[in-house]
């Protein structure tokens, strides 16, 4: 398993929340993550705007060396694979997915994923503007939920880029991508690096595990 990787119990399945802001669902031998946005740095580069080019080479990297050490049979992308129209970085996604013809890919529609069907198509990727596997309901954004107490499975989503603030003695301030775990709904921090994040403000029950230093920390009952 994923070095410094943290198990979780949750809805009667066991989860192993990984540093590199994935989870995997050792039952299902699925890896979960959400907001990739591929493509973004080229984006960025295209209008002007300096960004380092290999952003998206690493990402792929970085994913490739889950797929690997976990053994995963299903990739599930919460939503936002590819960040905007199409550019050189989405035939690099096309190249990594060569590699891995026998893994299963689903992306659950996010905001951004706006490329034309056959697109995804070509990169054997399966569609859903909802999921369901097991006790989860997969959504990119909570907002497609009209009552999450309503519902009869957990809501896992993305969209959110979701990070919690520490503050120190001495007024230092720091930043750091989380999970979030709610009485309803659940949220995985963004994937992609270049994404930026948003401060969530999470109750005294919640369960909130903080990434820093590659390292899994759970925030439970902390002051943030």
């Amino acid at each position: 398993m994923i070095s410094n990787a943290k198990t979780f119990n949750h809805q009667h399945q066991r989860l192993w929340l990984l540093p590199q802001k994935a989870i995997y669902w050792q039952k299902y031998r699925t890896l979960l993550v959400a907001d990739l946005h591929i493509g973004k740095s080229g984006h960025f580069r295209k209008s002007g705007i300096a960004v380092p080019g290999q952003v998206n080479k690493s990402n792929l990297a970085v994913l490739s060396h889950l797929v690997e050490e976990t053994s995963t049979d299903h990739l599930v992308i919460l939503g936002d694979l590819f960040h905007s129209d199409i550019n050189k970085e989405w035939q690099q996604f096309i190249e990594w997915r060569k590699k891995y013809r026998e893994l299963e890919v689903s992306l659950v529609i996010g905001n951004h994923d706006i490329l034309e069907r056959d697109n995804y198509h070509s990169g054997l990727i399966n569609l859903f503007k909802k999921m369901t596997i097991g006790p989860y309901l997969l959504v990119h954004d909570l907002q497609e939920i009209p009552d999450l107490n309503a519902t009869d499975r957990y809501v896992l989503s993305g969209h959110i880029h979701p990070a919690v603030k520490l503050r120190g003695k001495g007024r230092q301030i720091m930043k750091l991508p989380c999970f979030y775990f709610g009485n309803a709904y659940g949220i995985l921090p963004a994937f992609g690096q270049f994404t930026g994040t948003k401060i969530i403000t999470p109750t005294y029950d919640d369960d909130v595990f903080m990434i820093a230093d590659s390292q899994i920390i759970s925030a439970n009952k902390m002051q943030t």
